[in-house]
């Protein structure tokens, strides 16, 4: 047996945790804003998505999580059909396409249209580098045992809860029930893209942190542009005048 694959997860491992999980000790200026709002990596909100992320990075290290990988893949996967016809390629962009429907509906959100743009693209950018990234060293670990036309992570998911995220952040402070509702919509595509044989489970886990992560990390990496330029992260002014605040999390 060759050591070279577990010098490989570990490196894939040691990628993860420096990505997400902030080191211990006094936080950065970045990680705390001026009401005193603990809005970076420090913030216990990262911690489910980066678990989720590196649950599935885990498994060529893990052998229970191929096990369980087999066992729905044998109960819920249904193989047969083409890409184009899996309703899931268009259910993806839903949470994040309700954003924008919701600027076009005149609702208060907190940022407006332009930087709704920029944050999608930014979170956009975060998921596909890090996913290209992720996709490339898994395909040449066995490990990882990918079935025929799946890979690592889903990208379906990736995207799926990356708008979900998107879409919670903008409503929380308005409607913190509904913010919530761009995530019934991923675990329908989750769902989907194991039924159709597409994704193995802990392929849609990991897709499924990986897009928050990014979403949380493109709301970050503007917060702390912001207060680079002297302005307060999370602040806008809408029409009427009343300025709104929102906090990262």
């Amino acid at each position: 047996m060759t050591l070279f694959p577990l010098f490989r997860t570990g490196l894939l491992s040691l990628w993860l945790s420096g990505s997400v999980v902030a080191l211990p000790g006094r936080p950065s200026s970045d990680s705390v804003p001026r009401d005193g709002h603990r809005t970076g990596l420090h913030h216990p909100g990262w911690v489910l998505p980066a678990a989720a992320l590196g649950y599935g990075c885990l498994k060529p290290a893990v052998a229970g999580i191929g096990r369980l990988d087999d066992r729905l893949w044998d109960r819920v996967t249904v193989t047969g059909g083409t890409e184009g016809r899996h309703p899931e390629t268009v259910l993806q962009w839903a949470p994040s396409a309700a954003v924008y429907g919701l600027d076009a509906m005149g609702v208060g959100m907190r940022h407006r249209f332009r930087e709704h743009l920029l944050l999608d693209a930014g979170s956009v950018v975060i998921a596909g580098g890090a996913g290209w990234v992720l996709r490339r060293l898994s395909a040449g670990m066995p490990g990882f045992r990918l079935r025929d036309g799946t890979e690592f992570p889903s990208g379906h998911t990736t995207n799926a809860f990356r708008g979900a995220e998107l879409l919670r952040q903008e409503l929380r402070s308005r409607s913190p029930v509904m913010s919530w509702a761009g995530y019934g919509m991923t675990l329908l595509v989750a769902g989907l893209r194991m039924r159709h044989g597409q994704h193995q489970f802990s392929e849609v886990v990991a897709g499924a942190g990986l897009g928050v992560l990014s979403t949380k990390a493109a709301y970050l990496l503007k917060s702390g542009l912001e207060r680079r330029h002297g302005r307060t992260p999370g602040r806008r002014t809408p029409a009427g005048g009343h300025p709104s605040t929102g906090r990262d999390r």
